[in-house]
């Protein structure tokens, strides 16, 4: 009974956030109308009320708030990190990963586009982050890499190509052309984590799963 009120709470509160999504986009829209009709037929309350282009960036503050939150399906299973990304399941996604690695450079040896490693990136100030890089070649033992995520510590330019040795890398991943994704280790271990929690997946959660080759 808990848990099923706890599910119906969850769901309120994403279609009440998709509510206020159609309402926002409504008055971006009527906003965004009023001032492209008066650019033609300008109205005396517009001459003396439109003072400056920057009064625009209400209305598309507007649509761009109301088309994300409409399309709102709830967390992501990112968002759902253990503490310090510490748990056993993730400490087990990582032996599954490597365990597994031979079927992964087969592929990358092939030249399969959408081939990815998850290694820990180490800035000079920050912390240790775990990030996701695009894998160009593998040679020698060495993965040739451009990021692709956003490293959190921007101090330092990464924009080129890396290589990132084999013994640091943590997860592998290769998305097909269907959408489709095989290995991601330690995002399966993410929804095992969830699910060992007692916790239940948001609508988004079970788009992702599905996307999941080898997530039971």
């Amino acid at each position: 009974m808990i848990r099923a009120l706890y599910v119906l709470l969850k769901m309120i509160r994403i279609y009440i956030k998709r509510l206020f999504g159609l309402i926002t986009l409504l008055m971006g829209i009527a906003l965004s109308g009023w001032f492209i009709y008066n650019q033609f037929c300008p109205t005396e309350e517009f001459k003396s009320g439109f003072k400056s282009v920057f009064q625009l960036f209400f209305p598309l503050i507007c649509l761009v708030t109301g088309w994300k939150n409409i399309r709102y399906k709830g967390k992501s299973i990112e968002e759902v990190v253990p503490a310090d990304l510490q748990c056993s399941e993730l400490e087990a996604s990582v032996a599954k990963a490597k365990e597994t690695m031979s079927d992964f450079l087969k592929e990358v040896d092939k030249g399969i586009d959408g081939a990815y490693i998850k290694f820990p990136l180490q800035s000079e100030d920050g912390p240790i982050e775990h990030i996701w890089a695009y894998v160009h070649f593998y040679r020698n033992e060495l993965f040739n890499v451009s990021l692709a995520n956003e490293p959190i510590d921007d101090s330092e330019d990464y924009d080129g190509r890396q290589d990132v040795g084999i013994d640091q890398v943590q997860d592998w991943q290769i998305i097909d052309s269907d959408g489709s994704i095989r290995g991601a280790y330690s995002l399966i271990a993410l929804f095992e984590y969830w699910g060992n929690q007692g916790k239940d997946l948001s609508p988004l959660m079970k788009l992702q799963k599905s996307q999941l080759t080898y997530a039971k």
